[in-house]
C-alpha cells in the first residue's frame, strides 16, 4: 500500500422523475463490494454518499459529506439520453427552474448563488477520458447541465480546495454494462489519487 492513503468520496443520486433507477446507486455499490480491498491496498480509503434529488436537502447532505475529510471528491450521476460515459469540465451558475426534483418541486430561481458564471472542475478531465476509455465509451462534456448534477458540482467546486469533477453516466444496456463503467470508475479513482498525491509533494494542495 501506498504511504500516503487518498481519501476519495464517491457520491450517486436516487431516483428522480424519469429515472425510477439509478445506475449511479449500483456503482458506488459495486465500488464498496467489489473493488474497496483492492483500492484500500493502492492507498485510497472509499468513502460514498447517496445525495438527495431534492432542491431543499441537496446543499445541506453534500456540505455534510464534504465535512467527512475527504482528499478527491467524483460525483456521479445519470444523464440518460447519452450514448457515452461523459467527463464533465465546468459547472454553471444555473438551474432549471421548469424541472422538478424527486419531490415534485422546482427551483426557486435560475442563479444557484451570487459569484461567476462558471466554475472549472479541478481535475485531469483528457487524463481522465483516456484511462476510462480502456473500459467503456467515453468523452469529455462542455458542463453538467441545469439540474441538481450542476448544482452539486457548483457547491462542491465553490466549497472543496482539492480535485473534484462530475462524471455522467448513461443507462445501462448490452454496449454499456454497469459493471464496465464502475470498472472505468475505479481506474479513474487511481488516476486521481495518484495526481493528488503528486500536487500535495509539489505543495500545490494541502494534506
Amino acid at each position: 500500500m501506498s504511504s500516503a492513503c487518498v481519501r476519495i468520496l464517491v457520491t450517486a443520486f436516487g431516483a428522480f422523475p424519469g429515472a425510477p433507477r439509478n445506475p449511479t446507486l449500483a456503482i458506488t455499490r459495486q465500488l464498496a463490494d467489489r473493488h474497496q480491498r483492492r483500492l484500500a491496498r493502492l492507498g485510497i480509503q472509499l468513502q460514498t454518499q447517496t445525495l438527495p434529488v431534492d432542491f431543499a436537502r441537496l446543499d445541506a447532505a453534500l456540505l455534510a459529506g464534504l465535512s467527512g475529510g475527504a482528499d478527491v471528491v467524483v460525483h456521479l450521476g445519470l444523464a440518460g439520453a447519452r450514448k457515452a460515459v461523459s467527463v464533465e469540465t465546468r459547472a454553471l451558475n444555473k438551474r432549471s427552474i421548469l424541472r422538478p426534483d424527486a419531490m415534485r418541486a422546482r427551483a426557486a430561481s435560475r442563479d444557484l448563488e451570487p459569484g461567476p458564471f462558471e466554475r472549472r472542475a479541478r481535475w485531469p478531465a483528457q487524463r481522465l477520458v483516456r484511462v476510462m476509455r480502456a473500459h467503456i465509451l467515453t468523452q469529455l462534456s462542455r458542463d453538467a447541465g441545469d439540474y441538481l448534477c450542476n448544482q452539486t458540482l457548483w457547491l462542491t467546486l465553490g466549497r472543496h480546495r482539492g480535485l473534484a469533477g462530475f462524471v455522467h453516466v448513461p443507462r445501462p444496456s448490452a454496449d454499456l454494462p454497469l459493471e464496465a463503467m464502475t470498472r472505468a470508475i475505479v481506474q479513474a479513482l487511481i488516476l486521481l489519487a495518484a495526481q493528488h498525491r503528486q500536487l500535495n509533494q509539489l505543495g500545490v494542495i494541502g494534506s
